[in-house]
């Protein structure tokens, strides 16, 4: 079961929910950073080790949200930077940049950075009748205008999801519970990063589609 903890969240589950009233979506915009002062310290910052430097950790709850709420995307571009600190050597990027586009005429882009702050968790989806805007413990239906229309808060905004998870993993591993996410559940994830990498070291757009293989 792959920790992905805000699947057990009831605000992101009611952006999904709220994402009917928005009509079909034409722009998507996320965003997930934070200061580290050191994102070459470690393993963290030596890709072999690591697997991936802040798009496969932190950005993977990003990619699930994306891929969740509006499936994966067609093409992707992606550009990495390992810049933050000169000097130092490390080659998982510190910071990644993905534009994103569907054929049925969706596009965006996902910042992901554990070197820029401040500590900002947003994704944005816009449709021809609003948008839905999720952060960390709030979710915001707007219009068109950008004016609220409704919105959901939880306080507090993350109260204990991992306590929520493992009592599911025990009543999965009983059999007294399906299991919401496993490993073949995640393989669009794992597509969606073999995709951003390759295509950040050809410099050219990649399909995910082709790494579900």
């Amino acid at each position: 079961m792959v920790t992905v903890q805000r699947r057990f969240h009831p605000v992101y589950a009611a952006a999904f929910q709220l994402l009917e009233r928005i009509g079909a979506p034409y722009l998507v915009e996320g965003r997930y950073t934070f200061h580290c002062p050191d994102p070459a310290a470690g393993w963290r910052g030596r890709a072999k080790l690591a697997g991936g430097g802040c798009l496969a950790d932190m950005g993977y709850h990003l990619i699930d949200l994306l891929i969740w709420y509006l499936g994966l995307p067609d093409r992707v571009l992606a550009h990495t930077s390992t810049a933050a600190v000169p000097g130092a050597e490390y080659d998982a990027e510190d910071t990644a940049l993905v534009h994103l586009a569907y054929d049925r005429g969706l596009y965006g882009s996902l910042l992901v950075s554990r070197s820029a702050g401040p500590k900002t968790e947003r994704l944005a989806i816009t449709g021809p009748h609003g948008a839905v805007v999720v952060e960390r413990g709030t979710v915001r239906l707007l219009d068109p205008g950008g004016q609220v229309v409704e919105s959901l808060l939880r306080e507090p905004a993350w109260p204990c999801p991992p306590a929520v998870q493992i009592d599911r993993f025990c009543r999965v591993l009983d059999g007294t519970a399906p299991n919401p996410s496993g490993p073949a559940a995640h393989l669009p994830h794992a597509a969606f990063l073999a995709a951003a990498y390759a295509s950040a070291t050809a410099n050219r757009p990649a399909d995910p589609k082709e790494f579900l293989a």
